[in-house]
């Protein structure tokens, strides 16, 4: 922890001559302890490269923390600002090697965010750069976390603002002439924000991504995220979107539409790659596979005193032959979904406790049907329940425990509810739950002779969370 202690010690340092040098100084935090309460599934909860459903049930229960913390250094015009932020987590209590075991001796300082952003000089309307480490908020369906690049954002009149960007999430760096000094990723980013009246904003954006990779490499199901596969595939696509809002009185509305191009090329594509152990193995090998692809989403709900009602539905496009030179499956980059607890990052120990990130099954898409209710009891405790029913786009094609071919799409319906208590104004409590009575898509992930081609197996998780934020 010394390194912390130094960065503190920075802090400080810099909040002590602000007054000297006319910058505004301002220190955040964000610390969460969170608590898994039970789940009988670990096995399945384990991230969707390792998830599985064995046999006998996997019990835990556990705690972890996640803390981060950011300063923001800024002149008294706000015309330049620079942002720094550092994270600790998600360490589970007792975890040896990660801080979270006896001494607390391990490594588990990150920089979460590092950027300089600043008004172009000489004009009068907003023209900002932002450059470094710092967080994209493409769309939450598509992409919303952190990478490095370099962006011009402003304001293009009174009802329409707009953002343009290049983004580097990954460098290879030629060093001599054998060096291949294109196997770089590279993204072009551009968006329009309209807001042509007080209750309605319309977006469009659009993004290209390139990536050059001599050598092929294995890919799956379980890879079927940019951030998985960029630097074992050779990848030139694109991505177009309009997403929004609307929320005249008591009633809103929130879509997001996307459409996906392009090709990717020198990979190795093994579509059996689904439940761990492979079984009847098959591979293919192109020299292009052709991308097309779709997402879409709706949320439509009503607000009546302290009431609200949601229903969610989303549809992301799956693969429908793995044997042909198509991929129809969406595509996300990288993010966080938290839509329900046993198949997304619902169970608020996220960091370890969860099967996908990304809004879709492999790349067989996804089919969201979700009804959520949330009533707020005070000014301090709301409660939620919602129930949903969820499929795959295009079926599951797997080999059961005995060699027969078996094709599922059902997930299976899930029941969750959760309670929020402010203790203090900044000090939030949580707690949450939420069972999964599992479909027969389900079982492609089951092991050993339950892989029958019905679901055996249903999913129980429930944890709690003490966050504090200043």
């Amino acid at each position: 922890m010394k390194k912390l202690g130094f960065v503190f010690a920075l802090m400080l340092l810099l909040g002590a001559v602000v007054p000297v040098e006319a910058v505004d100084f301002s220190f955040h935090g964000d610390m969460n302890n969170r608590f898994l309460i039970y789940t009988n599934r670990q096995d399945w909860l384990n991230n969707e490269q390792d998830g599985v459903i064995e046999d006998s049930t996997v019990e835990a229960y556990y705690a972890e923390l996640k803390y981060r913390y950011w300063f923001e250094a800024a002149d008294d015009e706000d015309k330049i600002k620079g942002v720094y932020a550092i994270e600790v987590g998600g360490i589970r209590y007792g975890e040896q090697g990660q801080g979270g075991g006896f001494s607390g001796d391990g490594v588990n300082l990150e920089t979460r965010w590092a950027y300089l952003d600043f008004q172009t000089p000489g004009i009068e309307r907003k023209a900002r750069w932002r450059m470094g480490l710092s967080p994209w908020n493409v769309n939450s369906f598509f992409w919303q976390e952190t990478a490095t690049g370099l962006t011009l954002y402003g304001d293009a009149g009174d009802m329409m603002d707009y953002q343009v960007a290049w983004i580097r999430p990954t460098d290879k760096l030629a060093t001599n002439s054998d060096d291949d000094d294109l196997d770089d990723l590279d993204i072009l980013y551009g968006r329009l924000n309209f807001k042509p009246q007080d209750k309605l904003k319309v977006a469009l954006f659009g993004l290209y991504f390139h990536s050059h990779e001599e050598d092929a490499d294995t890919v799956g199901p379980r890879d079927w995220l940019v951030k998985q596969f960029d630097d074992i595939a050779s990848f030139d696509f694109w991505t177009v979107g309009v997403d929004g809002s609307w929320t005249p009185g008591n009633f809103f509305l929130n879509w997001d539409l996307l459409y996906q191009g392009g090709d990717i090329k020198n990979v190795i594509w093994d579509p059996n790659d689904q439940a761990g152990d492979t079984f009847d193995p098959r591979t293919k090998t192109g020299e292009s596979f052709d991308l097309s692809a779709w997402f879409a989403h709706a949320d439509v709900g009503y607000k009546f005193g302290s009431h609200k009602l949601t229903y969610t539905f989303w549809y992301a496009s799956g693969d429908d032959d793995p044997n042909d030179n198509d991929f129809d499956g969406y595509l996300a980059v990288d993010l966080d979904r938290a839509d329900n607890i046993s198949i997304f990052e619902g169970l608020y120990t996220d960091d370890s406790s969860y099967f996908t990130e990304r809004p879709y099954m492999l790349d067989k898409g996804f089919i969201m049907n979700k009804l959520a209710w949330d009533y707020n009891i005070s000014e301090k405790m709301t409660v939620g329940a919602a129930g949903m029913y969820m499929l795959t786009s295009e079926d599951i094609e797997y080999t059961n425990f005995d060699g027969d071919n078996e094709s599922n799409d059902e997930i299976g319906f899930e029941l969750n509810g959760y309670l929020q208590y402010m203790l203090y104004k900044n000090i939030e409590f949580k707690i949450n739950a939420g069972y999964l009575w599992a479909g027969d898509a389900m079982d492609a992930f089951e092991t050993g002779s339950d892989r029958d081609g019905n679901s055996d197996e249903n999913i129980f998780g429930s944890s709690f969370r003490i966050r504090y934020k200043f």
